[in-house]
């Protein structure tokens, strides 16, 4: 997968994260991708997920094109995430949508490819934010 279409914080530049950054930001982007409350089954998805995607570490240092990967390979080690990719009623491709007619939650899915690339973006969003507050105080 190719993300040229990612903004300039997605470089090489290597920042420190943790395991549970991660899960939190997996918690928080599946229930904002969701179309109810939560996705089913959310509580052993994150079990399920930190299994996967387990560092050496609980901290450790990565970029954030390297994390979106590691998300989305540990997501293919993940059945019950791999099922929030599919509709619960059918599997409809297009789907009409208005302002009248709005489509119902069991005929939408959450996107993997978009989860794992928020996930990341989000992370690498808050660290490279952190980094720029910290070397903008060691200045004085």
């Amino acid at each position: 997968m190719t993300l040229q279409m990612m903004p300039d914080i997605w470089d090489d530049k290597i920042f420190f994260t943790s395991n549970n950054i991660v899960l939190g930001e997996l918690a928080a982007w599946s229930i904002r991708q969701s179309p109810y409350l939560q996705p089913d089954n959310l509580s052993e998805a994150l079990i399920e997920f930190n299994k996967a995607f387990k560092t050496e570490e609980e901290y450790f240092h990565i970029n954030c094109i390297e994390l979106h990967k590691k998300i989305r390979e540990s997501f293919e080690q993940c059945p019950i995430i791999l099922g929030w990719n599919n509709a619960k009623i059918g599997n409809h491709k297009f789907v009409f949508v208005s302002r009248d007619h709005q489509q119902k939650p069991d005929y939408d899915f959450i996107d993997l490819d978009a989860l794992a690339r928020n996930i990341a973006h989000s992370i690498t969003l808050a660290e490279k934010y952190s980094q720029l507050h910290d070397s903008s105080h060691n200045k004085t």
